[in-house]
């Protein structure tokens, strides 16, 4: 650090800061990916076993406004979620073929969409464990529709920072730690459509 190599202390801060969001968006994807699952619920889980299709997403869309007051979004990682843009600019009466240029449009340039079927479509970037090891941290086989008012994500306080020097090695380490508490409440589990077995 005292030559500038890895960078200033504001700056691991940052990137510190930016893990410990990444952490808490991995730990509650993870968490509402396993709520639902075809023995517990088929009405709030379906298995693809392939890409996404927009009947499946409709479906989900489409039963999450039914027990909720709306769609508040669809979440997955964006290999996930690509797939949508197959579909997303088009639809069909079975014999006929409409479509949007500014979906299209929207498609072309950003490489995804940002609302389908009245809900808004949110891609995460994902995330890995190490560069060694290279495990996904968000679940790549499932996408969540999140109706609203289904729960909170709550933060106790500001993030907490300590650091110190321990001078007992040679030389000194000094060390940078920072934490938080939160909590997860779901209470209206019903609100939440899990679309899994996706490849």
């Amino acid at each position: 650090m005292e030559n500038g190599e890895i960078g200033t202390v504001g700056e691991i801060q940052a990137e510190m800061l930016a893990k410990l969001k990444d952490s808490f968006q991995n730990k509650v994807f993870t968490v509402l990916s396993t709520i639902w699952n075809g023995v517990n619920t088929p009405d709030n889980y379906v298995n693809v076993g392939g890409t996404i299709t927009a009947g499946v997403l409709e479906n989900a869309i489409d039963r999450i406004n039914q027990t909720t007051s709306g769609v508040k979004a669809v979440v997955g990682v964006r290999s996930a979620m690509t797939p949508i843009t197959k579909f997303a600019g088009f639809w069909s009466d079975g014999s006929n073929v409409g479509y949007t240029e500014t979906a299209l449009e929207e498609i072309r340039n950003k490489g995804y969409l940002g609302k389908y079927y009245g809900a808004d479509l949110i891609m995460l970037d994902q995330e890995w464990d190490n560069p060694e090891d290279h495990n996904t941290l968000i679940p790549t086989d499932k996408i969540l529709v999140l109706g609203e008012k289904i729960g909170e994500f709550i933060t106790y306080g500001d993030v907490k920072v300590k650091n110190y020097s321990d001078m007992r090695p040679t030389p000194p380490q000094w060390f940078l730690e920072l934490y938080q508490q939160f909590a997860l409440l779901i209470w209206k589990a019903q609100g939440l459509y899990v679309i899994g077995g996706l490849s």
